[in-house]
C-alpha cells in the first residue's frame, strides 16, 4: 500500500526490477577506492548555506535524518505526487514540477529554485541523479527517477577518511559531491576530460603544446579562484577555481552529460556562480575514475617572430641609386652552335 502512494498502477508490475536497480546502484556505490596518499591543508568552511539560485524560493525543512555507521546522516522517505503519463521533461510545470524540485533541493541537489517549472537546471539535475542510478542521461524525470528520489540514500564517500570539508569528483559517474561537516551540502552533474588530444600555444611561453584531454586522479587542493570570465588558451571560464595547474572546477554554458572538457570540471552556470562561496583555498579536492598522468605531452618552441622592413612614410625619398657607369661599353661576340 505504501508504495502505491508514489506509483501508478500501471507501474506496479516494474516495482522488482526497479528495486533490483536501486539495490545493484547501493552496491556499486559501496565499491570504495583507496584515496591518494598526498596532503594539503584544509581551511575551515564557510557557513552552510541552501543550495538554491538567487531569487529562487528556498527548500522547506526536511524530515530528522537517519545516520548511518560512517556518521553519514541518509534522508527519510519522501510520499511524491504520481507522474503524468509521459513522466517530466524540459517545459513541463506545475505543482508536480515543484514537488520534485523541492525534493531535489532538499536532497541538495540544485534544481534552480521550487518555482514549479521544468528548466534546464532540473534536467541537469535529474541527470545527476541518473548518473548516480546508472540510469540513461536523459534529464527526464519518469517513473525509475520518481523511485530513486523517494526513497534516495547518499553513495558512500569515496573518500570515507578525507577531511569533513572536502570536494570529491568521480570521473566514472561524471558527478561532483561537496562535503561539508562529513554531509553531503552539494551533488551536481559535471564534465571532465575528454581524453582527445589536442593542441594550443601557452600563454605565457611562445611554446606550442600538445597533450591529452585527461582529468588526472588524485588529491589536490583549491588555490586560486578567479570571478567572472577567465581567458584561457582553450576558451572562457566562468568563475574557475583551480586545484591543479590549469584544471579548475568552473562553470560553462555546455555541461554535457560525458566527458567533454580539456581537463577541467566543468559544472552548471547556475551553481558556479555561487560554488566558490561554499569553499576555501586550501580544502582538499579528490578526483577518482580519472587517469594516473597527463598523458603524452609534447612542447614545441615557437620560431621567434620576424621583423619586416621599415615601410617609409608618403612623401619620403625613395633609396638611393648608384651613379650611372663611365667605363666604355663592350662588344660582346655570340659564337654560335
Amino acid at each position: 500500500m505504501f508504495l502505491k502512494q508514489i506509483l501508478r498502477p500501471r507501474v506496479l508490475v516494474s516495482i522488482g526490477a526497479a528495486l533490483g536497480l536501486l539495490a545493484s546502484a547501493a552496491v556499486a556505490g559501496a565499491l570504495l577506492r583507496n584515496a591518494p596518499s598526498s596532503h594539503h591543508a584544509s581551511s575551515p568552511s564557510k557557513p552552510a548555506r541552501n543550495v538554491v539560485s538567487p531569487g529562487n524560493t528556498a527548500p522547506t525543512t526536511a524530515a530528522p535524518s537517519t545516520t548511518t555507521t560512517t556518521g553519514l546522516a541518509q534522508p527519510p522517505f519522501a510520499a511524491l505526487p504520481p507522474l503524468p503519463p509521459n513522466g517530466l521533461r524540459v517545459g513541463a510545470s506545475g505543482p508536480v514540477v515543484a514537488a520534485y524540485q523541492q525534493r531535489l533541493v532538499d536532497l541538495h541537489f540544485d534544481p534552480g529554485g521550487v518555482d514549479g517549472h521544468y528548466g534546464g537546471d532540473m534536467a541537469y539535475a535529474v541527470t545527476a541523479l541518473q548518473k548516480i542510478y546508472g540510469l540513461p542521461r536523459t534529464g527526464r524525470l519518469g517513473d525509475a527517477e520518481a523511485m530513486a528520489l523517494a526513497g534516495f540514500r547518499y553513495p558512500p564517500p569515496l573518500a570515507p577518511d578525507g577531511e569533513p570539508n572536502r570536494t570529491e569528483i568521480d570521473v566514472g559517474k561524471q558527478v561532483l559531491t561537496l562535503y561539508q561537516n562529513n554531509q553531503v551540502r552539494l551533488i551536481t552533474t559535471a564534465s571532465t576530460g575528454s581524453g582527445e588530444y589536442y593542441c594550443y600555444t601557452d600563454k605565457y611561453r611562445p611554446v606550442r603544446v600538445c597533450e591529452n584531454a585527461y582529468t588526472p586522479s588524485g588529491k589536490y587542493s583549491y588555490n586560486r579562484f578567479v570571478s567572472g570570465w577567465d581567458e584561457s588558451p582553450l576558451g572562457h571560464l566562468y568563475n574557475p577555481f583551480y586545484f591543479n595547474g590549469g584544471i579548475a572546477v568552473h562553470g560553462y554554458p555546455s555541461v554535457p552529460s560525458s566527458p567533454a572538457s580539456h581537463g577541467c570540471v566543468r559544472i552548471p552556470m547556475t551553481i558556479s556562480q555561487y560554488f566558490h562561496t561554499l569553499v576555501n583555498k586550501g580544502d582538499p579536492v579528490y578526483v577518482f575514475g580519472g587517469t594516473d598522468g597527463p598523458g603524452r605531452v609534447t612542447y614545441t618552441p615557437l620560431p621567434p617572430p620576424t621583423t619586416a622592413a621599415p615601410v617609409p612614410p608618403p612623401g619620403a625619398p625613395g633609396p638611393s641609386t648608384p651613379p650611372p657607369s663611365t667605363a666604355p661599353p663592350t662588344t660582346a661576340t655570340t659564337k654560335k652552335p
